[in-house]
């Protein structure tokens, strides 16, 4: 993947979703607890891209391009202003200045 690291402007925040304690009611509610944050920036795919992956496409809210970080895995919710995403697709590049190409689909029910 050839991608400009300057259009890595966005931060994403990587977590999971938890039941969490209302400090002011006591009851328990669904909240994105945050692990870690890296830098990205959005990814649009080719007219090919776009047509091989139709199925995908139609559930899919965004791309984005991190550097690559093998800590990052489909078990971690992703959120980018306050928008959480299930992670689908990680395609990764471990070389020197690789970048992992990561496929969201956006988390209902939370906020």
């Amino acid at each position: 993947l050839n991608y400009d690291i300057s259009r890595l402007k966005q931060r994403v925040e990587f977590g999971s979703i938890k039941s969490v304690e209302d400090d002011n009611t006591g009851d328990y509610k669904q909240e994105f607890v945050p692990q870690f944050k890296l830098w990205c920036g959005d990814y649009t795919l080719s007219t090919n891209q776009s047509i091989s992956l139709l199925g995908i496409q139609r559930t899919t809210s965004r791309v984005i391009v991190i550097r690559h970080n093998d800590s990052v895995d489909e078990q971690y919710i992703a959120r980018i202003n306050d928008k959480e995403y299930q992670i689908v697709t990680i395609d990764s590049d471990s070389d020197v200045n690789g970048f992992d190409v990561i496929t969201l689909h956006k988390v209902s029910g939370f906020k």
